[in-house]
């Protein structure tokens, strides 16, 4: 079992662990994820954004800066944060998902996820789906 840390707006950690940044994420990642770290030995600080009005656009453009692995759902982004979806997708520490057809962001990011399996391999473990 993992030490794990849950953090959100307006908080930060700063310390060695692996940060893994949630940008508006539906159940279904967040119940993927907690059953990823369930198999891992890793210390993991997970940050949550999915924030109401007022945005703090700062804070999670800071966050997105500092953390190894951020998981973007496009389909959930309120309006305020598509404006910068295309800047937060075009880094390599971001994999995103869509139900969108046609998306061109697969011309600036080979990081399009389906689920979060590739996570087993960067952290370690193993995750055995239902």
């Amino acid at each position: 079992m993992s030490n794990i840390t849950l953090i959100t707006p307006p908080d930060k950690i700063y310390n060695q662990n692996t940060n893994i940044f949630l940008i508006y994420p539906s159940n279904k990642i967040k119940n993927d994820l907690q059953e990823i770290l369930a198999n891992t030995d890793k210390a993991v600080n997970v940050y949550i954004y999915e924030t109401k009005e007022p945005y703090d656009i700062d804070w999670l453009l800071s966050v997105h800066k500092m953390s190894n692995f951020v998981i973007l759902e496009l389909d959930n982004l309120p309006v305020e944060v598509k404006k910068i979806e295309s800047y937060l997708v075009s880094h390599s520490n971001t994999y995103w998902l869509t139900n969108g057809e046609n998306i061109y962001y697969n011309k600036i990011s080979a990081n399009k996820i389906y689920n979060l399996d590739f996570l087993t391999t960067k952290l370690g473990g193993t995750v055995e789906r239902k």
